[in-house]
């Protein structure tokens, strides 16, 4: 049986001219849990990959207890006993959960070995939700999970399959407090029992609470590889961004004016939401906070023509566009960037370029009705240049970048239509400390443009520190409105938290 000493040396790693990984060298012991922390585009994930099977080296080695191990494929990974729990799952939607978990590895009857046991595959698809403590239904279609648990099928799915070595790419990125503490809770007992466990996060309390070891990548290469009691907060984020950290405040300067340019009125989408009325202003940023679940993305979906309401009235710049499309919401100048961007963001296949041009096809098409490739260019490289996407060139395709990276892709594909109103949905979700300050500042100067912009995030320090004004939500209402002094996390927490309590939730 495998003790599982996992060691990854010397790796290098290049994407054409780009050098993604340099000399990295990690060791990954039974019964610890390893955590790789960078900025995004340091390397992290492609360490990861590698690891995992889903890339292979342009040089160095890996080992597993001792002996060389080639890596060809995830099922090679697999069977060596090594696990990658990704980032964004994509699961088959129209699968069960059962048959999901699987997918490739079908029981069969011990005298019908062509027939499919699907008792035992039932039965050992439940021990391993039990074991994580999951409420999952296995008969149900992979389509109904919500993005959390989606992730947490995929940490079952290691379990199932007997890996010694398991690695987590972000698992906690859509998870709210309560499940990260329950994943948090298996990983433990992994730990325990000797897993060994691989961890990337952008969460500083989550990294310092969980880890027993802490590498830290910037650039492709690794800068420092210790205990978790050498590490403290500031060194740590220091080393990642290769400067002295600061801290900074909550924004001091508005940009709201008085004059409304999204106004919703007594909307409602049964059983999800109801009575929801407010105001957005011309350069003003309004946040959305509560518990995951609250109503507060669905919300955003049926202002935006994705949801059809039962009633109200969705008015924009003073137009009533209640009963547009979302085709034609865009074009009046309302976008939405949505949390899942592996769903519905973006198109992971494709390349820069052709996803940032895949909401202007207007503007880059010529007088013969074709695409014009020059403007596609143009625009593909614009994009990378403002909003700082690290990348090989603009013919990257999207499911090479890191998550932060691609996230800035779908950011700036909504804003190169020039919208009057954005609504970003968990828009720095998988991001990291310095990409994060990126796209504050370039909230904070599209709102100094005039657009109003409509923010909604599960992390309170986001909400406090960028928004003008704060809606809480609390199942399917706007429970409490803060602004100016009274924007702070304890506030902005205990506006929802307490409403919770009340009701025994």
């Amino acid at each position: 049986m495998q003790v599982g000493f996992y060691e990854a040396r010397d790796l290098n790693k290049r994407f054409g001219p780009v050098t993604v990984l340099r000399g990295v060298s990690l060791a990954m012991q039974p019964g610890h849990i390893h955590t790789i922390m960078g900025e995004n585009g340091a390397g992290k994930s492609t360490a990861f990959k590698i690891l995992a099977g889903l890339i292979q080296p342009s040089s160095g080695s890996l080992h597993l207890d001792g002996q060389a191990l080639s890596l060809a494929s995830p099922a090679a990974a697999h069977h060596a006993g090594i696990y990658l729990v990704p980032q964004e799952p994509a699961l088959m939607p129209e699968l069960t959960v059962t048959e999901t978990m699987f997918v490739g590895q079908l029981p069969t009857m011990w005298k019908f070995p062509r027939r499919v046991d699907w008792k035992a595959a039932r039965a050992r698809a439940c021990q391993a939700l039990a074991t994580l403590d999951l409420d999952i239904d296995p008969d149900q279609l992979a389509r109904h999970l919500s993005i959390a648990q989606q992730q947490q099928l995929e940490c079952a799915k290691a379990l199932l399959r007997g890996c010694r070595v398991i690695l987590f790419d972000e698992p906690t990125s859509p998870l709210t407090t309560h499940e990260v503490e329950r994943l948090f809770g298996t990983m433990r007992r992994l730990r325990g029992d000797g897993y060994t466990l691989g961890f990337i996060s952008h969460r500083m309390d989550e990294v310092l609470d969980i880890s027993d070891d802490i590498s830290v990548l910037r650039d492709g290469v690794l800068v420092d590889s210790v205990e978790r009691a050498a590490f403290d907060r500031v060194r740590l984020l220091s080393k990642m961004v290769g400067r002295e950290m600061r801290v900074i405040p909550r924004r001091q300067i508005s940009h709201a004016t008085s004059q409304p340019v999204l106004e919703v009125a007594d909307l409602a989408h049964a059983p999800r939401f109801r009575n929801v009325s407010f105001d957005l202003h011309k350069g003003e940023i309004l946040g959305f906070a509560g518990l995951v679940g609250a109503g507060r993305t669905e919300i955003a979906e049926t202002i935006f023509g994705i949801r059809a309401r039962d009633k109200g009235i969705v008015r924009l710049a003073g137009e009533d566009i209640s009963d547009l499309d979302t085709h034609d919401i865009i074009r009046k100048g309302l976008v939405y960037a949505p949390e899942d961007r592996a769903r519905h963001g973006a198109v992971l296949p494709m390349s820069i370029t052709e996803n940032v041009t895949s909401g202007l096809l207007e503007r880059v098409r010529s007088r013969a009705g074709l695409l014009s490739r020059s403007d596609e260019d143009r625009i593909g490289a614009e994009t990378v240049q403002r909003y700082r996407v690290r990348c090989a060139g603009t013919d990257q395709k999207l499911r090479q970048l890191s998550g932060g990276n691609q996230q800035k892709v779908v950011f700036g594909k909504w804003m190169g239509i020039g919208p009057d109103v954005a609504i970003l949905d968990e828009p720095t979700r998988g991001v990291d400390v310095g990409a994060k300050d990126e796209i504050y500042d370039l909230i904070d100067s599209l709102a100094q443009e005039g657009m109003g912009i409509l923010i909604i995030s599960s992390e309170l320090e986001e909400l406090v520190r960028i928004c003008d004004r704060i809606l809480s939500i609390y199942d399917g209402e706007i429970v409490a409105e803060l602004t100016g002094d009274e924007i702070t996390p304890e506030r902005v927490s205990a506006s929802y938290l307490t409403t919770a309590a009340a009701s025994g939730r």
